[in-house]
């Protein structure tokens, strides 16, 4: 069976601010020839996103980078497996959203005051690091209703919490991957703008604290290479 492209590209997460493009690869080339690598860049600012993506060559370079913690720069960073969005198409939409690109000193009061005007929240929170206790950037609402995350899609453009945009995407629940592992959905390089592209099923109905422990390992948001440019 040949290896598709989009089986040997990574999504990294949590990168230091810092980094530099030449230093992602020159980490992962210890792992296997790197074939593309990427540090996705704010298109307002010019500065790191924190998050990128890699191909490898091989597949078996994928599994064992997969099948490993990572830290680089002294940062633990989160490696997940890209998948083109068409393979998300069956998913059935969810109440659920994951919101990227929050600032620092946001509150789980302040983010949940934000998107009650969408309407009700069954569930919010915002991810915090386990060792320090600061946010880390992105976060999850979980609505009664599915109007609710439509609002939210609907007004993609003009989400800023605290004057700062957000990137709100949809989570759709876990049990249908049929494993245990974290998929990022590339979105539609076609498309001219961000797109309201799916990530792969989130568990649903888990309790806050379940739900806290589970997510933390869910990345920042994604950009097709094309977003870059």
């Amino acid at each position: 069976m040949t290896t598709k492209m989009h089986d040997k590209k990574l999504f990294i997460g949590g990168l230091p601010s810092e980094i530099k493009e030449e230093e992602i690869k020159n980490y992962f080339s210890r792992f296997g020839r790197v074939e593309k690598c990427s540090l996705i860049l704010d298109k307002n600012t010019g500065r790191s996103r924190c998050f990128g993506f890699i191909t490898m060559i091989n597949q078996s370079s994928v599994k064992v980078i997969l099948n490993r913690k990572h830290s680089i720069l002294g940062k633990e960073v989160e490696c997940k497996p890209a998948v083109p969005k068409d393979k998300s198409e069956k998913n059935n939409r969810s109440r659920k959203i994951f919101v990227g690109g929050l600032l620092p000193e946001i509150t789980n009061s302040e983010f949940f005051q934000f998107f009650q005007q969408f309407g009700e929240i069954e569930d919010s929170v915002v991810m915090k690091d386990r060792v320090t206790g600061k946010p880390r950037g992105f976060g999850f609402v979980t609505f009664y209703k599915q109007e609710s995350v439509e609002k939210v899609m609907r007004n993609f453009s003009n989400n800023f919490i605290h004057e700062r945009w957000v990137e709100c995407k949809r989570a759709t629940p876990k049990d249908e991957m049929g494993n245990s592992a974290t998929v990022i959905i590339e979105p539609d390089s076609s498309s001219s703008e961000f797109t309201e592209s799916e990530f792969k099923r989130w568990w649903s109905g888990r309790n806050s604290c379940e739900t806290e422990e589970l997510c933390r390992s869910l990345v920042d948001y994604v950009l097709s290479d094309d977003d870059r440019e």
